[in-house]
């Protein structure tokens, strides 16, 4: 698969969210997933892989907005493993990119007051950004906090989950910061001690 090649499956994903066909749109979310997961192995090139990375992001986002929770969940998740492997493989860009389009979903769904697909996202964003601190990424590592305490922001006005929500980001950012900590990352846990007297 080449990079016009992740394109054309775009304007399939946009239409399967106009007609509500979930299946097809879980599919393609899929296909995408593995050309972003494949990149990692050196068989294929890294405009290949942004343009997954893209697609699935532009695609999480119209789910979202069509409602569309399971195909949301999908773009989530997918985003999570590709920027995993990103990091495992010392792809700081990759990284960056994930957790900025993670951030983008997770304010979308925020914004719609989707709680549960909120929850998953923050959970990814933790999962790369401990994986990259396994991986001696620090700028990645505090890339991930600060994506955390924004969508963190989004929550305030949640009413009675409000408190939860600050619980859970509270949870999610010291789990970065211990990761930090035990990897020897000084700077990254400094910033996660930060970020939870804020909280």
């Amino acid at each position: 698969m080449i990079l016009t090649e992740n394109f054309l499956l775009l304007e399939p994903g946009l239409e399967a969210v106009r007609t509500r066909d979930e299946t097809r749109l879980l599919a393609i979310i899929d296909e995408l997933a593995e050309v972003g997961i494949k990149f990692f192995s050196g068989t294929i090139l890294q405009e290949t892989a942004d343009g997954a990375i893209e697609c699935i992001k532009s695609l999480g986002l119209a789910a979202a907005e069509g409602n569309m929770n399971s195909s949301v969940l999908n773009a989530t998740a997918s985003l999570g493993l590709i920027g995993q492997e990103a990091a495992r493989n010392g792809e700081n860009e990759a990284v960056l990119d994930i957790l900025f389009a993670l951030k983008a979903l997770g304010e979308k769904t925020a914004e719609i007051k989707t709680l549960f697909s909120l929850r998953l996202i923050a959970i990814s964003m933790k999962e790369v950004g401990k994986e990259a601190i396994r991986q001696g990424m620090e700028k990645e590592a505090i890339t991930s906090q600060f994506c955390l305490k924004e969508l963190h922001i989004f929550c305030k006005d949640f009413g009675n989950e409000s408190e939860t929500f600050n619980e859970d980001f509270f949870s999610l950012i010291r789990d970065i910061g211990r990761c930090a900590t035990d990897a020897g990352l000084e700077t990254a846990a400094i910033n996660a001690a930060a970020l939870m007297e804020d909280l």
